[in-house]
């Protein structure tokens, strides 16, 4: 199978082995029976490892093109388990416009351990060759970047942080497996929150992470396995049922969110439009020849910040909220939301301001939302 489409309908764990039934069943058990326990069976107790959250993890790491995939409790138990990977002094680069949460993990709760981070635009190498200490092990990349949808040059990126000894980690949640493979352009480990696109109903919390060699996966699911921060086997089995849909919504809500991101561009109240898949977006280029699409997520920044609640207030279609790739679709306000962990001059530092506006786009009618989005935002300027 060469298509895409059909490798997510068709993981290879779409079936029960047991009895052929067309989906998985979910195991609650937590003990299996040891008939002999000198030479335990492959499932003996739940942490360790749970038949339906196998399922899942497999089917992500055969999409990702990884030996072996593990399954959290949520993306930040994921990105969380990855810098697990990191040892006291060492120095990780992350990519400059990247989510709040990975930063307040950072700061909080990581630069206790001594772990020692940079953040820098990884679309300027000359800017990363700068940020390389002797004690660099890592560096994150982000992509698309949250909010304002960066793009990095993965094949470049990954060949130079290897050249520097460097692992590479990928947080591929705005992409998905669907859109691009990060591990067949170079890099070492994988990481999804599956909460957005790949559960892609709004009703699951989950995390994922996929590991391109032996070592490293051995090495993360010891992590796993003994901080125990597991995916239970009901949203296991509905991950994995989002999965077999992920290039049907995804195709659709892209399909919209480029004909949004071409209507606001024009709009009276719209001072900038993010969106790759616009050709005067920065990274236009390289996502067009690096991944399948562009994605659903975009993000505007408005000619007065004072349009922003009158926005919200007007919408009628698009819910307001903190999340993103469900099936409804999302306004998001990064001040407030995916970035409220950073402080004012962290925001400041960083463009994120109160007139920023971030939209997941979901799979209402393209005509009916543009009217949505369009309608508020002249009701808000008038």
């Amino acid at each position: 199978m060469t298509d895409k489409r059909t490798q997510f309908v068709h993981t290879g764990y779409e079936m029960d082995p047991a009895t052929q039934a067309v989906t998985p069943p979910i195991y609650r058990a937590t003990t299996y029976h040891q008939a002999d326990p000198w030479n335990p069976p492959v499932y003996d107790y739940a942490r360790s490892g749970n038949p339906t959250r196998h399922a899942f993890e497999q089917a992500m790491a055969d999409l990702e093109h990884g030996v072996k995939g593990f399954a959290f409790s949520s993306g930040m138990a994921a990105l969380t388990a990855a810098f697990m990977l990191l040892s006291q002094g060492d120095h990780l680069i992350v990519t400059r416009d990247c989510q709040g949460g990975t930063q307040r993990v950072l700061r909080g709760v990581f630069s206790r351990f001594g772990i020692q981070v940079s953040y820098v635009d990884t679309e300027d190498f000359d800017a990363l060759e700068k940020a390389v200490k002797p004690n660099t092990q890592a560096i994150l990349v982000e992509n698309f970047s949250n909010p304002f949808l960066h793009v990095t040059d993965m094949p470049r990126l990954a060949k130079w942080a290897h050249e520097h000894h460097l692992l590479v980690m990928v947080d591929n949640t705005f992409i998905t497996p669907y859109l691009q493979n990060p591990l067949t352009l170079g890099a070492d480990l994988v990481i999804h929150s599956a909460t957005k696109m790949i559960g892609g109903h709004s009703d699951i919390t989950a995390g994922v992470a996929v590991a391109k060699e032996e070592d490293l996966a051995r090495r993360l699911y010891f992590i796993q396995n003994a901080c125990g921060a597991i995916l239970s086997p009901d949203d296991a089995y509905m991950s994995l049922r989002g999965l077999h849909t992920l290039p049907v919504r995804m195709d659709r809500a892209q399909d919209t969110a480029m004909q949004l991101a071409t209507a606001l561009v024009t709009h009276p109240q719209v001072q900038r439009v993010y969106y790759p898949g616009l050709k005067t977006h920065p990274g236009h280029e390289v996502a067009k020849q690096t991944m399948r699409g562009f994605g659903q997520m975009l993000t505007i920044r408005l000619k007065d910040a004072r349009l922003v609640p009158e926005l919200a207030r007007h919408l009628r279609l698009a819910r307001v909220g903190a999340g993103f790739g469900g099936t409804e679709t999302i306004i998001s306000l990064p001040e407030l939301h995916c970035h409220a962990a950073l402080t004012p001059e962290e925001r400041y530092e960083r463009q994120i301001t109160p007139d920023v506006v971030r939209i997941s786009v979901g799979l209402e009618s393209a005509a009916d939302l543009l009217h949505d989005i369009l309608e508020a935002l002249d009701k808000a300027g008038s």
